[in-house]
């Protein structure tokens, strides 16, 4: 099932079409943050043009809401679904979601004979369902299927549970922390040597060590430094866009919404029980940063691999630049901070 994914050129009209007559029941305009985003998209999708300013992203024109019988007879199914995600993320991305455009949104891809990935995840958030909602992102998450598979099949449970009481400061998992300090004496200029590099500048603990992330959340670190974003709360929102971007997995799309009810929305404020202390709402009012997520879902189109589930350990030796060749990590076109900084 598609993610983030955007469609081919001559489709992406009427698929902006689609997502405002989805999102604006009764004729009235999209939220000023939905708004915002769409323009950036559009922007950084427009045939051979990234990185337009400010003026030529206003000089383009208003999109027109289309009636569902009118997109459902043009768009392909694969085109619907991918649709029916972009709805759904711009409903998070909403300050809050109006139940009214919640219950529109629904109506409108049921006319589609589409429903997103975990669409319920909507409801709960226009309703205020917080702790259901909380529950539901655990459930669908990656993260919970991954920490299942690796316990389960590759007989790991306990160590990733000792992994997972690090993260709350009892105690650690030496097995866990040697890995990722091993990735210090990976070669000079290697995404390994790189990955141990980001944890020494922000000071973050090791993955086993007492209050260090829990192993499998920390697989996203990777991504920060294979794509370059930082930890701010933009630069999460870049992370985790690619990532849904770059991944048909539907889990993927979960962890991106768990992300905007951290830094956009505001339903979210813990992972794990631990409050997050850069947790905020409306990370994307802020100025640049619906450019640097529209582009990091650009750049996300180019990755010829779903990088949040590599065997990242398997590449810790390759130069990181070779990396991003390998994996289709083109650059940034618009400037933000990096996982340097």
């Amino acid at each position: 099932m598609p993610g983030l994914n955007i469609p081919e050129p001559a489709h992406r009209p009427l698929f902006a079409a689609g997502i405002v007559g989805a999102l604006c029941p009764g004729g009235r305009p999209l939220d000023p943050g939905q708004q915002s985003v769409l323009d950036a998209i559009r922007a950084a999708f427009r045939e051979g043009v990234t990185g337009e300013t400010q003026a030529e992203v206003a000089a383009l024109p208003p999109v027109e809401p289309a009636p569902a019988a009118e997109v459902a007879a043009v768009l392909g199914e694969k085109e619907r679904y991918v649709l029916a995600h972009a709805v759904v993320a711009l409903e998070l991305i909403a300050h809050p979601l109006d139940p009214a455009v919640e219950q529109h949104a629904r109506r409108y891809l049921g006319e589609l004979g589409v429903h997103a990935a975990h669409q319920s995840l909507c409801k709960e958030t226009a309703r205020g369902e917080l702790a259901l909602l909380h529950a539901d992102f655990i459930r669908h998450s990656w993260t919970t299927e991954v920490t299942l598979q690796e316990g389960f099949r590759h007989g790991r449970l306990l160590e990733l549970a000792r992994s997972k009481a690090a993260y709350y400061g009892l105690g650690g998992e030496p097995a866990v922390a040697r890995r990722w300090e091993a990735l210090t004496s990976c070669p000079d200029g290697s995404w390994g040597n790189a990955v141990a590099e980001f944890y020494a500048l922000h000071r973050f603990p090791f993955p086993g060590e007492p209050h260090g992330i829990y192993e499998v959340g920390a697989a996203h670190d990777w991504v920060h430094v294979l794509c370059d974003y930082g930890t701010d709360p933009e630069g999460e929102i870049e992370v985790f866009g690619f990532i849904a971007g770059a991944s048909d997995d539907p889990k993927a799309f979960v962890s991106f919404a768990f992300t905007l009810a951290l830094f956009q929305n505001a339903s979210v404020t813990t992972v794990g029980g631990k409050k997050v202390a850069i947790a905020r709402a409306d990370t994307l009012a802020e100025p640049g940063a619906a450019d640097r997520f529209a582009d990091a879902l650009r750049r996300s189109m180019s990755a010829t691999a779903d990088v949040i589930a590599l065997d990242h350990f398997s590449y810790a030796d390759v130069a990181l630049d070779e990396a991003r060749v390998r994996f289709g990590i083109v650059p940034k076109a618009v400037p933000g901070p990096g996982w340097r900084d």
